[in-house]
């Protein structure tokens, strides 16, 4: 069972995408640091990740698990309210962008889209 972590500060975002996602195994962790510290200890297939989090951004963690060699292997998909970063974080290395609010059938493709493919990063 593929194995995702979900970078969310909005509780209600975030029980949505468990709900969505129910199928697979799912850990939620609501700031950039507490994602960074959750990857040093466990192994996800694909990170959701919000742009807009509490104290660090999520710039910020993505800038990290992409400089950090036993992550980058790690899909990462963006759902953001903010287009304005797109381009820098497909730069970074991201595989899928989503702008909220979102449209569960386009996220839920997306999200299978990850799984489905077996094309290098």
């Amino acid at each position: 069972m593929p194995r995702i972590l979900i970078v969310e500060d909005n509780q209600d975002i975030a029980t949505l995408y468990q709900r969505i996602l129910m199928l697979h195994e799912v850990v939620v962790c609501t700031s950039a640091e507490t994602a960074i510290e959750t990857l040093d200890k466990e192994i996800f297939d694909l990170i959701i990740l919000d742009l807009h989090l509490p104290e660090q951004p999520g710039l910020f963690a993505l800038e990290k698990i992409r400089s950090t060699p036993k992550l980058k292997a790690i899909k990462i998909l963006v759902v953001s309210a903010d287009d304005t970063m797109r381009y820098q974080c497909e730069s970074i290395g991201i595989q899928g962008w989503m702008t909220k609010p979102i449209e569960i059938d386009k996220f839920m493709a997306l999200v299978d889209q990850q799984f489905s493919s077996e094309q290098p990063m």
